[in-house]
């Protein structure tokens, strides 16, 4: 008999395995012939404060415009693509197949490609044939309302700040949408509308912070919950060190007193232990550019989150922002480019062995850059030390100058992904160790001959120091 019971539980537990298992496939499906062999990849965020973007896969489209493509998902994540101008969105659940429906496509102009302040249009991904219940559907369904009562009430809500109005706003969404077995949406309804009663106050209320973050876990992969998570705190630091303990607080901050911080936050702000710990990785990415506060010790207390106590997704963010905020600075390993001169040939940074590398990313169609080209020629000849490496856009027809300066080479490499490039020219200084030494660098009219100058010169003095006192490093 108790084998027959062991011998049920294992049966059980085999199939338990077997149904999660496929629980965690997601199958992507559909047809559009517009984008026939194209590709599209889906990505998701790790996290909405480092925004560290992950890839799913690609959705590879074939001669007639069909696609499948299957995944695996522990867990419901908001995934997007971006493309031809959209920032397509659609939330995924673990073993639910969906069977997308693209927007018509349209091509970019020239113009729009270069332009760094061009934005991407957002958009949710269709679905054919949905379930009433369905999250993506309920979600669109629920945003339009929230639109139309938004657009209705604006100046009542965010100029007159009208508490009964607002109440009046939330009885009536939750009138049209009433509770669904979706927890995801519920949630979303929640945070959703707590954004109208941010409007009211700031989240300074009495009860605001009690009833949408203290007694609240953070949903992390939720979008409407990271939407109103910023906005109460941003520079959450800066808040701080304008209330009563401002100089403990900021002498914690600057001494890397992460627990103590985390202990004041528990403590005395009565935020849960999650939220502690979401609001000080927010607070210490932020403080990172407001620079009020040390790097140093930010960067401590970032390596401080591996302590215990912290789990395994606070740690992988907090290594995400630490490796966002010191990406690209100075003393730093320049981020790998794959290079091709004009003809073709391979060019890598270690070609150049005790140089000074100036890398330059410009535009020659573009008259600026051609202006910074110019001067770069004039400048170049005062460096013997000084190589210069010009990135220009792949595909590029306007013709080189055949007495500007340097290589001019192009890559496959997304820069605006791994050099933050978005506008030209942008410049950047490799020192003879290969490291980065000036980041980002002065473009050639922007005072770059002035500061060569004076590294040329302080690197002079060194190398005679190094040869008269060889113990010098």
């Amino acid at each position: 008999m108790n084998i027959k019971i062991l011998f049920s539980v294992f049966l059980f537990l085999c199939l338990l395995v077997t149904e999660k298992a496929w629980s965690n496939q997601v199958k992507i499906s559909g047809k559009a012939p517009e984008y026939a062999l194209n590709s599209i990849d889906l990505n998701k965020l790790h996290d909405f404060i480092s925004e560290e973007k992950i890839k799913l896969g690609t959705i590879r489209f074939n001669a007639e415009g069909e696609f499948n493509l299957e995944i695996d998902l522990s867990e419901t994540c908001l995934s997007f693509a971006d493309f031809d101008g959209y920032h397509g969105m659609i939330y995924l659940e673990p073993g639910k197949s969906y069977e997308i429906v693209f927007p018509p496509k349209r091509l970019l102009t020239e113009s729009q490609k270069r332009n760094p302040f061009f934005k991407p249009e957002p958009i949710w991904f269709g679905i054919s044939k949905p379930d009433k219940e369905e999250l993506n559907v309920k979600i669109q369904q629920f945003e339009q309302v929230f639109a139309s009562y938004e657009n209705k009430y604006f100046d009542q809500i965010f100029t007159n700040q009208n508490k009964s109005l607002v109440d009046t706003v939330k009885l009536k969404l939750e009138k049209e949408f009433p509770k669904i077995k979706s927890a995801l949406f519920e949630s979303h309804k929640l945070f959703r509308k707590a954004d109208l009663d941010f409007a009211l106050h700031q989240g300074k209320s009495e009860g605001f912070m009690e009833s949408y973050f203290s007694s609240i876990k953070p949903v992390y992969n939720l979008a409407a919950y990271s939407t109103l998570f910023n906005q109460v705190f941003t520079n959450y630091f800066n808040v701080l060190t304008n209330t009563p303990n401002s100089a403990e607080i900021r002498t914690q901050i600057n001494s890397a007193g992460l627990q103590q911080l985390d202990g004041h936050f528990q403590k005395q702000l009565h935020f849960n232990k999650e939220l502690s710990h979401w609001v000080l990785l927010k607070s210490m990415n932020d403080a990172w550019y407001s620079n009020q506060f040390s790097k140093a010790s930010i960067l401590k207390m970032l390596d401080q989150v591996k302590t215990a106590g912290w789990s395994e997704y606070e740690q992988k963010t907090a290594l995400l922002i630490r490796s966002k905020l010191t990406r690209m600075a100075s003393g730093t390993k320049p981020p790998a480019l794959l290079l091709k001169t004009l003809n073709g040939q391979k060019v890598n940074f270690s070609d150049y062995p005790e140089k000074y590398i100036y890398l330059h990313f410009t535009d020659p169609r573009n008259a600026i850059c051609r202006q910074h080209l110019d001067a770069l020629k004039i400048i170049a000849s005062h460096y013997k030390d000084l190589v210069i490496i010009n990135v220009i856009p792949e595909g590029t027809t306007y013709k080189i100058d055949s007495g500007w300066a340097g290589l001019f080479t192009t890559t496959d490499n997304n820069i605006e992904e791994t050099y933050k490039v978005k506008t030209y020219p942008n410049s950047f200084l490799i020192g003879k160790d290969g490291k980065l030494l000036l980041s980002p660098a002065p473009n050639p009219i922007d005072g770059l001959d002035r500061q060569l100058g004076q590294l040329f010169k302080s690197d002079y003095f060194r190398e005679r120091q190094k040869k008269n006192n060889p113990e010098i490093k």
